[in-house]
C-alpha cells in the first residue's frame, strides 16, 4: 500500500510504502514503550482543511506533516475529528479563562490537553507546546516542539 505523501518531506521507501519521520518515530516508541499505540491511516486534505476552517487557525507544518502520515496515534495525539471536538468543547467552557489561545493536538487522558499558542490574527505563534491543566486552569510550557512533546510523553517525562 502506498501512503499519501503530498507536501510531506523526508520520506523513505520501506516495504513498498512510504514511511516518514513520524512513522519512524512511532515505530521506535511502539517497540520500546507502549504497545497501546494504534497508528491511524493518514488524514486527507479535506480533513485537515476542516480542522483549520472549523477552528479558525492554520495548522503548523509539524502537525500537518504528522497528520498526513497518520491521523493521530489512538492514544495521545488526536485525530482531526478529535481535534475539532476537543477544541470546540474547551472553547465553549465558561468556567475558565478563554482557551482559544491554544490549538490542542493531544491529551493525557485525564482532562489535560497539549497545544500550540495561537492568536486570531496570525494563527500559530511558534512551535512551543503548552499543557492546559484543567484542575487549576493553568497553561504550562512543556516542550520546545511537537516531537519533543511526543517523546517526553511516551518516556514519562511530562
Amino acid at each position: 500500500m502506498l501512503y499519501w505523501s503530498c507536501a510531506v518531506p523526508n520520506y523513505i521507501m520501506q516495504e513498498e510504502r512510504l514511511v516518514g519521520k513520524w512513522r519512524e518515530l512511532y515505530s521506535a516508541l511502539i517497540t520500546k514503550q507502549n504497545n497501546s499505540i494504534k497508528i491511524n491511516p493518514p488524514a486527507n486534505h479535506e480533513q485537515i482543511s476542516s480542522v483549520e476552517e472549523t477552528l479558525g487557525n492554520k495548522l503548523p507544518m509539524e502537525l500537518m506533516e504528522l497528520l498526513l502520515e497518520m491521523n493521530g496515534d489512538g492514544w495521545f495525539v488526536f485525530s482531526t475529528e478529535q481535534m475539532i471536538e476537543i477544541n470546540m468543547m474547551v472553547r465553549g467552557l465558561d468556567c475558565f479563562m478563554p482557551l482559544n489561545c491554544l490549538l490542542f493536538f493531544a491529551g493525557n487522558g485525564c482532562g489535560d490537553y497539549y497545544g500550540f499558542p495561537v492568536t486570531p490574527s496570525d494563527g500559530v505563534r511558534d512551535d512551543r507546546v503548552f499543557m492546559w491543566e484543567h484542575e487549576y486552569d493553568n497553561r504550562v510550557w512543556k516542550a520546545k516542539n511537537m516531537e519533543d512533546t511526543i517523546l517526553k510523553y511516551y518516556n514519562d517525562e511530562i
